[in-house]
C-alpha cells in the first residue's frame, strides 16, 4: 500500500528549473527497486505518461538523477524528496519538524538578510524570543550568503544574530534547536471596527489537514466572526502556499453564500491524462470537487463579498479558493500577483521501510474552476502593492500596510501613517528557496489507497 496525494506545485520562483533538494544517495550497489518504483508511477498517473512510457530502469543512477532524467522536458513542477530529517519547514499535515519562522530573504552581492514574517506558536523560535519583523543577519556567527542561506531551514541547531538593519551589527543571539511540533495555520483572526463596521480579518499559513480537530479550528473561528456580526471578511493568504482541498472546501463553504453551499454547487473541474480520464469518467468526485454543505450553519458566513490579500509566494489551495469562488461572490484581490499554478498531482511514497523517506510527486492533472478559468498565469490584483520591509507591525494591525490598502477599499477610510523605515530594499533581489517551491502542495483525499 502507499499513500497517495494530488498537489499544485509552485512555479516561477527559480530561474532554474532542477530540483536542489535532493543530494544524490551514497552509492550502496544498484538502485534498482526505488527507480523501478518511479518508473512504475511515472508511466501510470504521471500527465505525461505517454512520453516518458518508453524510457528504460537505470539500476546504477541514484534516485535523484535518474528521476531528473525520466522526467517529460517540459514540466518544471514534479520533484522527489527525502526526508531531512528536522529542520524541515512545515507541511499540510500541521506537523512541523524545524525552528516554526516565515522567512522572506533578500540578497545583495552574494550576502542575504532574512527577515521573520512570523512565527508558529509554541514553536522554538517563538520560545526563543523570534517574532514578526525580526532581521536576522549572521548565522553560527557569520555572514548568511546564497551558499549557506537555506541552513536557516535546515539544520538542526542554529546561533542567529538579529540586527537593527542591514548594515548594523547583531544587537542580540539566540540559540534555535529544531523539535516536532504541532502548527496552528490561523496565525490571527480578529474584528476591526472601520467606520461602525465590523470587518473580520483572517490570517491564514497553510490549508492544515491533520485530522477533524484541524477542521474544527476553522468552524472555531468563523463562529466566532460570526457572532461578532462582522459585515465583510478580508482573508490574508500572502504566506500561503498550499495545503489540503479539505481545508480549502470547508474554508469556501464557510465563507460563500448559502444558498450555492447548500446546493453543493462546483468548486472545480479536474482533467487527467487520457488513460485515467477515460478510467474516472463515470466517477463525478474524481472529475470535480464541490462545496460542503455539511459545515455547520451557525459557523457560515453568507457573505456577497471577500477581500483577499496575496504576494508572490501565495500558490495553489490559495489560488485555488480565489478561483473557486469568484464565480459565487465577488473576490477583491489586493498584494502581488499570485504564483499561477494550475496543475495539479500526487505524491507516491515506497511502502517498503527501507525505503521510507522517498516521495515523488508527479503532475497529474488541470484544474479550472465553474466557468472553466484557469490560474495559470496567475491572479493579478486590483491594487498591486508589495509588502514593505522591515515589517513594523503586526498580522491584523489596521495600519499594516496591505490590510490599510484593503480597508480604504471597504467604505469608509483608515489613516494608515507608517513610521520611517531605515531599510531600503530597492538594491536587493528576493529570493525563495527551492524547499519552498516544493513544499507548495494541494492534497486531495486518497482515493486510490491499496492500488
Amino acid at each position: 500500500m502507499y499513500r497517495i496525494c494530488f498537489f499544485l506545485i509552485l512555479i516561477g520562483f527559480l530561474a532554474s528549473c532542477e530540483d536542489t533538494s535532493v543530494k544524490p544517495s551514497p552509492y550502496t550497489g544498484t538502485y534498482t527497486r526505488i527507480n523501478t518504483f518511479t518508473k512504475d508511477k511515472m508511466t501510470d498517473q504521471y500527465f505525461w505518461a505517454d512520453e516518458v512510457k518508453d524510457k528504460n530502469i537505470e539500476a546504477d543512477l541514484d534516485p535523484a538523477t535518474y528521476f531528473a532524467n525520466m522526467k517529460y522536458a517540459g514540466d518544471p513542477w514534479s520533484h522527489i524528496t527525502k526526508s531531512q530529517g528536522l529542520g524541515e519547514i512545515a507541511d499540510a499535515s500541521g506537523n512541523e519538524n524545524g525552528f516554526g519562522y516565515n522567512l522572506n530573504f533578500w540578497e545583495d552581492g552574494g550576502y542575504i538578510i532574512a527577515e521573520v514574517n512570523f512565527v508558529y506558536s509554541n514553536s522554538p523560535a517563538a520560545k526563543a524570543g523570534l517574532k514578526r519583523g525580526d532581521i536576522i543577519t549572521r548565522m553560527n556567527g557569520k555572514k548568511i550568503t546564497t551558499e549557506n542561506y537555506t541552513d536557516l531551514y535546515y539544520n538542526n541547531t542554529l546561533s542567529i544574530g538579529l540586527s537593527e538593519d542591514e548594515m548594523s551589527e547583531p544587537y542580540k543571539t539566540l540559540e534555535l534547536t529544531a523539535q516536532n511540533f504541532t502548527i496552528n495555520p490561523i496565525l490571527e483572526y480578529g474584528v476591526i471596527t472601520h467606520d461602525e463596521r465590523k470587518v473580520g480579518y483572517v490570517a491564514y499559513s497553510n490549508f492544515v489537514y491533520r485530522n477533524a480537530t484541524s477542521l474544527l479550528q476553522l468552524n472555531d473561528v468563523f463562529q466566532k466572526l460570526k457572532e461578532q456580526g462582522i459585515e465583510e471578511l478580508i482573508l490574508d493568504l500572502r504566506y500561503n502556499t498550499g495545503g489540503y482541498m479539505l481545508a480549502v472546501k470547508r474554508l469556501c463553504s464557510l465563507i460563500a453564500p448559502e444558498e450555492v453551499v447548500e446546493s453543493e454547487e462546483i468548486l472545480i473541474h479536474k482533467r487527467w491524462n487520457d488513460a485515467y480520464q477515460k478510467k474516472y469518467a463515470d466517477t463525478p468526485e474524481m472529475m470535480e470537487e464541490r462545496f460542503d454543505k455539511t459545515v455547520p450553519t451557525d459557523a457560515r458566513l453568507n457573505l456577497p463579498r471577500l477581500w483577499v490579500i496575496t504576494s508572490k509566494v501565495t500558490a495553489s489551495a490559495s489560488e485555488l479558493l480565489i478561483s473557486a469562488l469568484s464565480p459565487y461572490m465577488e473576490v477583491h484581490v489586493i498584494g502581488e500577483t499570485t504564483v499561477g499554478k494550475n496543475m495539479g498531482g500526487i505524491t507516491f511514497t515506497p511502502p517498503e521501510n527501507d525505503l521510507q523517506g522517498w516521495n515523488i510527486s508527479l503532475i497529474s492533472l488541470l484544474y479550472t474552476n465553474s466557468e472553466g478559468r484557469s490560474v495559470r498565469n496567475g491572479i493579478v490584483p486590483e491594487i498591486p502593492v508589495a509588502e514593505t520591509f522591515p515589517h513594523r507591525e503586526s498580522l491584523g494591525d489596521p495600519k499594516e500596510p496591505l490590510l490599510a490598502v484593503v480597508l480604504e477599499m471597504i467604505p469608509g477610510k483608515i489613516e494608515a501613517t507608517m513610521p520611517a523605515r531605515s531599510m531600503s530594499t530597492s538594491k536587493y533581489r528576493q529570493i525563495i528557496p527551492e524547499r519552498v517551491k516544493a513544499n507548495s502542495v494541494v492534497l486531495f483525499e486518497n482515493q486510490e489507497e491499496g492500488k
